[in-house]
């Protein structure tokens, strides 16, 4: 039996709204994004958000798009998208600029609404990865959570902080469906290998064992 990475991905993506917009940009802010917003102006184009928009009558678009109908949400192509590393300003190439994967804004009142959404985590705690020897128990803890139990990060036995908890909730009295599925990957030297994902919240995926029942994952660090 291999050691498996497993991720747990603890935080629901962030989106923010802009509707009416009468510029080709928006600024995210820390109302709705985690505070610092995200980065580095490589953050979209390396997967870390997506910007949708809604099509007008007055909107342009690049032939990438075809010809979208009014009120069609329609994702930007991240060619098109420049963000700014530091201001979290991010905006979109017009058509005339980019006659592929441009928009140009309209001029009609009422339209132009954008919706940007994170997709990747960028603050610490976002996301844990524990390898599989270090799990160290599981157990029911609600009608709907189960425990787990990993070695702490630090490595020390005996530290203040010696043990993680990863608490998965789920379906009601789904912890034997969950336990099973979570041992199967661990043991399965030939379907699965590296790092697996058992839970994320940002992206809504589970491990493939009765996805239907895990409903979102936190973690703390605790004294044994």
């Amino acid at each position: 039996m291999r050691d498996k990475y497993l991720y747990f991905g603890l935080d629901a993506a962030a989106s923010e709204s802009f509707d009416n917009q009468t510029a080709q940009s928006v600024t995210l802010d820390t109302s709705n994004f985690d505070n610092p917003t995200p980065d580095g102006e490589n953050f979209i184009a390396n997967g870390g958000l997506k910007v949708t928009i809604t099509s007008g009558a007055g909107t342009t678009w690049g032939s990438h798009y075809g010809s979208p109908v009014n009120s069609a949400v329609v994702e930007i192509h991240p060619n098109a998208l420049t963000y700014h590393a530091t201001s979290g300003a991010i905006t979109v190439a017009t058509a005339a600029a980019d006659a592929v994967y441009g928009w140009t804004k309209s001029a009609t009142g009422g339209e132009n609404d954008w919706v940007v959404t994170q997709l990747k985590p960028y603050l610490a705690g976002n996301g844990f990865v524990y390898n599989s020897r270090y799990l160290r128990g599981m157990h029911y803890q609600s009608a709907t959570t189960t425990e787990l139990h990993f070695q702490g990060k630090t490595g020390e036995m005996g530290a203040t902080d010696d043990v993680d908890t990863i608490t998965i909730t789920h379906g009601n009295d789904k912890h034997k469906e969950f336990m099973q599925g979570l041992t199967d990957i661990i043991a399965d030297d030939k379907a699965v290998s590296g790092m697996v994902v058992i839970a994320d919240d940002m992206r809504g995926i589970v491990m493939p064992h009765d996805n239907a029942s895990i409903a979102s994952v936190a973690q703390t660090a605790t004294a044994s």
